[in-house]
């Protein structure tokens, strides 16, 4: 997948900027709270990205720090929050901050964010608690465990039920990552 794009900034909106790289012009969605941080236009720019495949559309999703995008993964990763529900929350706080209502277990906060009613906050703050906290890794989007993700989908296995399946592996043995069969085969025990 696309981990990250280089190219020059051409287009910069409140919910997505454009970035050319090799004549191609990438569209990549990004929340509203981190606009102001891009540079100005013609400017040569890194951005983490997320490609979010469905059946009739590719949508790339935009970050300027890899730990950022890594945590939208995780994200949603969780049940019932797709890519434009967590683009949302992530429009109104950055990333950091929601980070830090998660880890302060601030429901008032987090329930101030559309899209986010008070179960769900509940439901954040449990699932990604451990994760914000360091106790569980972030799950990255690297080759094996995307490649992972991937195959237990193909096995019938949801998107989130995989994923958190992967999580459990990796956090049983971090090593695992390194072989995409193993990685696998215990990721199975835990679906």
């Amino acid at each position: 997948m696309i981990r990250y794009l280089v190219g020059i900034l051409k287009e910069k909106n409140p919910s997505y900027v454009v970035l050319e790289r090799s004549g191609i012009g990438f569209k990549i969605n990004i929340p509203l709270s981190i606009f102001d941080q891009f540079p100005p236009l013609g400017e040569k720019t890194k951005i983490y990205t997320y490609l979010d495949v469905k059946e009739n559309e590719l949508s790339l999703y935009g970050f300027l720090k890899k730990e950022d995008r890594d945590f939208f993964i995780n994200l949603i990763s969780l049940s019932k929050i797709g890519p434009r529900s967590a683009l949302r929350m992530l429009s109104r706080i950055t990333p950091s901050q929601f980070k830090k209502a998660v880890l302060e277990k601030d429901l008032a906060r987090l329930t101030k964010t559309p899209g986010i009613g008070g179960k769900t906050a509940q439901r954040i703050i449990l699932e990604l608690g451990e994760v914000v906290e360091g106790k569980i890794p972030l799950l990255e989007e690297d080759k094996n465990v995307q490649d992972g993700v991937a195959a237990l989908i193909s096995l019938g296995y949801t998107k989130s039920q995989a994923q958190e399946a992967i999580k459990k592996a990796i956090k049983k043995d971090k090593k695992i990552e390194e072989n995409l069969t193993a990685l696998i085969k215990e990721a199975l025990k835990y679906v």
